[in-house]
């Protein structure tokens, strides 16, 4: 069971992704508006790693991937070309796929269903739909046109078309697909499909197994 301590630390992981997502469109105008968003961007792994700090080895090893991430945005911004785009989005993804792997592990580990597992639950679906839009972002690099907009998704404009490719990212993972970004090529028509199982398959494995675990657990504590 989680000390005091630990108790809401996969909230405030939750809190920095939501300001990731909600400071965004706000401040990418703005004169320092990409050192902001940098800012920003460290905060949620900042908060990630103190979600993991309970166990060591995880926290050790999120230090380090945290890191390799900082720098991969550094390139990014120093030279803009494909090789440091894949670079950083890669470093990106693998990030996140570690976080969501050690924080669903946590969710779905036998024990009380409280509040800190809910906020756990919670920060793996938004850190998907986050993750899957530099999966985007390397096909588009890969393979300019692999998605057609109603507004271009311009190579030269890195966090304008992030923004975008978020925003397509969590509309297929929610499957609602308001169709003014749609994928074009075959393999961004397969991502998204993978994307949009995922999610649903996510939900549906999810809240089966947390119902499982408050019923097993309401029926222990009924028993005593």
């Amino acid at each position: 069971m989680a000390t005091a301590e630990y108790r809401w630390r996969h909230l405030a992981l939750l809190i920095s992704i939501l300001l990731l997502f909600v400071s965004a469109p706000f401040v990418v105008s703005l004169h320092d508006g990409i050192l902001i968003m940098n800012v920003i961007s460290v905060s949620v792994l900042v908060a990630g790693s103190y979600a993991l700090s309970e166990r060591k080895y995880l926290f050790a090893i999120a230090v380090v991937l945290s890191a390799i991430t900082i720098v991969g945005t550094g390139l990014v911004l120093a030279f803009q070309q494909t090789w440091a785009l894949v670079v950083s989005s890669s470093s990106i993804i693998v990030l996140v796929a570690f976080f969501c792997v050690t924080i669903l592990s946590y969710v779905l580990r036998s024990g009380r269903v409280t509040s800190d597992k809910i906020f756990a639950a919670i920060c793996v679906y938004m850190l998907l739909g986050y993750g899957w839009s530099f999966v985007y972002s390397i096909l588009l690099e890969l393979q300019p046109g692999s998605f057609v907009s109603t507004d271009e998704l311009g190579r030269n404009d890195y966090i304008g078309r992030m923004l975008q490719l978020r925003y397509f990212s969590f509309m297929t993972l929610t499957t609602v697909g308001y169709g003014d970004i749609v994928p074009h090529s075959p393999a961004a028509r397969t991502m998204a499909i993978l994307e949009a199982v995922m999610g649903q398959f996510y939900l549906v494995a999810l809240v089966g197994r947390l119902v499982g675990l408050h019923i097993v657990h309401g029926d222990v504590e009924r028993s005593r």
